[in-house]
């Protein structure tokens, strides 16, 4: 009975042991943050393992593992642009939406736009296309210029501050807004703070 008792004794602490381990969070692999910019060899920046002209959008749907939905605007005055949105990216902890823009000739967006497949009239009064499934895939090819980071939390100024330092200008968006735009032109990067919404932070590749 005593060597029941032992035994029984012994598998229970086993088994707690190894609930124990299961219960203690492995390592999270070190994932780059939305402050954590650097100025490259080529005077662009890097930024969340971007290589703002450089990396393409194939190569940042293996960097994030998400796939984004690509899609073509045309503007009011006829400027074509091809963007790609990521509606969750989550690294390092840090959710936020995100937005790329791709660096395509006119030419080439102009082609596609006539290949489309639909459009719809946006708020903004864009036209928004559909492109055909061959011109998705010559996309991911495509470099991004900029980048749009909308985080799930909200940023106050001390915040901003903290993270970034003090910008070269603040103005008000307009007005009307209590948004402000806060610039930071030797990283490529404004930010927008409302006080009631979401920060957005959009790092725009430098122009030759």
């Amino acid at each position: 009975m005593r060597i029941l008792l032992k035994f029984l004794l012994g598998t229970t602490l086993v088994v707690i042991a190894i609930a124990a381990l299961m219960l203690v969070p492995s390592p999270q692999p070190k994932a780059p943050k939305p402050w954590e910019v650097t100025v490259m060899p080529d005077n662009q920046i890097e930024v969340m393992g971007l290589h703002l002209g450089t990396t393409t959008y194939g190569e940042i749907q293996q960097l994030w593992r998400e796939a984004g939905e690509a899609a073509l605007f045309i503007s009011e005055n006829d400027d074509i642009s091809a963007e790609v949105f990521f509606e969750s990216v989550n690294l390092g902890g840090l959710s936020a939406r995100t937005v790329l823009n791709l660096q395509v000739p006119q030419e080439v967006l102009q082609a596609m736009a006539e290949r489309a497949l639909s459009a719809k009239l946006q708020p903004s009064g864009a036209r928004r296309y559909d492109p055909a499934f061959d011109d998705k895939q010559a996309l991911l090819s495509a470099p991004a210029a900029v980048l749009t980071y909308i985080p799930s939390v909200r940023l106050d100024e001390e915040m901003v501050r903290t993270r970034f330092g003090e910008p070269e200008q603040i103005h008000n968006e307009a007005e009307e807004s209590p948004a402000q735009i806060w610039h930071y032109p030797n990283i490529g990067l404004t930010i927008r703070l409302h006080p009631e919404e979401r920060p957005v932070l959009t790092y725009t590749a430098r122009t030759s």
